[in-house]
């Protein structure tokens, strides 16, 4: 009895225990130089590798850290650190690995899933660099060379094409042996953007009192040099800027002229040639326009009252104001008169107005761009010097039963609507025919005379404003 239980013993206790021994032998004698199955390292397959192949094989993957620095302007400079002689080295992290792999791990893995499960681990290198080769490329870096010895430095308010600036030799004055420790320092925590002056890398220069006079000076004209104020228009921007603030300045023979408190100040003559042309180029009253008539053409209109006109003493006054302040803005200016639509620009006559044809002698009205209103008219009498003139205007004031008076009449109208000047649209209730070539011998003393249904119809519908195009 006891010999089958020894025998049973042997079977099913040591048998077994033998068994899982020689395993557990064989897997760590056939790995016990190299990484077992299952496992990536920074994402390369390590398995049957040694430490050593592996940390060569990470070391080919690696890619080579850039260095950026960023000196005091804002500019960033780079550099490889292949220029440092970098290197980068794995090898005691990974033998470290190596020596901790787990037999028992592995064998459970491959009994649970029938196959190895995978494993990723990320190790960081020990990094090191040539601080000799490091010191010898930095050396050669134009953008770190000194320039902090040098005491012949000088400021200067200056002038250019845009304008003024200020010319200061005692800024950014970079200290090359400051920087380049710096620069050690941080590849030393493994850094690789530097910034040299917040690292401390410039000094600082002692102004004589003419320099600081020279500071005083500039702190007073550089918001005139920030300004830029922007009047948008259909014609295109007109901006007030450096360069042309530059040439509002008081100056005499090229030279600023201070107030009694020693800073500069605008010329009052600028200034108003200046607000002169801004509304020569706003304004759009008295500018040509181009019109396409209800028969088919084209017709360019030369002059006229209707359109937008600046208020240009406004706009001096608030220009004084903004432009010493360095003002940015887009501005809308104060306007004297506007256009019916609203539109600054020669494109402002839209889609409601009254058509004069004096060539066909018709008279037309749009709404929206909706023919309203066809009549027929009767213009000034050209053979007595009277003829209508050729104008963009628009309509200034209504008024019932109203009487026109000149030198040898007084009319009474019932319907009254003045265009430009004393020439306006009214009834003519004396005349029995309008239209054909009537106006040549017996037209108006210029006004637009009109059959009586017809212009009670266009009083209702037309407004104050609204754009009347007279043409041949």
């Amino acid at each position: 009895m006891k010999r089958i239980l020894m025998i049973l013993f042997v079977i099913l206790i040591l048998l077994p225990a033998a068994l899982i021994g020689g395993c557990y032998g064989a897997i760590r004698f056939q790995y016990r130089e190299t990484f077992m199955p299952g496992l990536f390292v920074n994402g390369v397959y390590a398995a049957d590798m040694t430490p050593q192949q592996m940390n060569d094989k990470l070391k080919e993957n690696a890619l080579l850290p850039t260095c950026i620095i960023t000196d005091a302007e804002g500019e960033e400079h780079s550099f490889s650190m292949e220029e440092a002689g970098f290197r980068e080295d794995y090898l005691a992290e990974l033998q470290n690995l190596h020596e901790t792999q787990s037999v028992l791990k592995f064998v459970n893995w491959f009994l649970e899933n029938g196959n190895v499960s995978y494993q990723e681990k990320q190790l960081l290198p020990d990094v090191s660099y040539d601080h000799n080769k490091l010191t010898a490329y930095l050396d050669g870096c134009s953008y770190l060379k000194d320039n902090s010895e040098d005491k012949n430095r000088v400021i200067e308010i200056r002038r250019n094409t845009d304008g003024y600036y200020l010319y200061d030799e005692t800024q950014n004055l970079l200290n090359h042996e400051k920087a380049v420790q710096a620069i050690e320092k941080a590849l030393d925590a493994q850094e690789y953007e530097i910034d040299l002056a917040k690292a401390d890398c410039y000094e600082t220069f002692a102004y004589t009192s003419q320099m600081k006079q020279t500071l005083a000076l500039w702190d007073a004209l550089s918001p005139y040099m920030n300004t830029e104020i922007t009047y948008e228009s259909s014609q295109g921007d007109y901006v007030i800027d450096r360069k042309k603030v530059s040439n509002l300045l008081a100056q005499e023979d090229g030279k600023l002229l201070l107030d009694d408190v020693g800073k500069p100040y605008l010329d009052e003559k600028l200034m108003q040639e200046m607000v002169e042309e801004l509304a020569e180029h706003l304004n759009t009253v008295g500018k040509p326009r181009s019109f396409r008539a209800t028969r088919g053409v084209t017709v360019t209109v030369e002059t006229g009252t209707y359109g937008c006109k600046i208020d240009e003493d406004e706009e001096l006054a608030h220009l004084y104001a903004a432009v010493p302040s360095g003002r940015v803005e887009t501005r809308t200016p104060v306007y004297k008169q506007v256009s019916y639509t609203g539109i600054n620009g020669l494109d402002d006559i839209g889609s409601t107005y009254i058509e004069v044809d004096m060539t066909d002698q018709m008279m037309y009205y749009y709404a929206n761009g909706r023919q309203e209103l066809s009549t027929p008219v009767v213009t000034g009498n050209t053979s007595l010097g009277r003829g209508t003139p050729q104008k963009v205007c628009y309509i200034y004031f209504k008024q019932r039963n109203r009487v026109l008076r000149g030198e040898d009449y007084a009319t009474p109208v019932s319907y009254w609507m003045a265009v430009y000047g004393n020439i306006g649209i009214h009834d003519a209730t004396w005349r029995r025919k309008f239209g054909g070539s009537i106006y040549k011998t017996g037209g108006s003393h210029g006004c637009i005379n009109t059959p009586f249904d017809e212009v009670s119809k266009l009083y209702d519908m037309a407004e104050v404003g609204t754009p009347v195009i007279i043409f041949y």
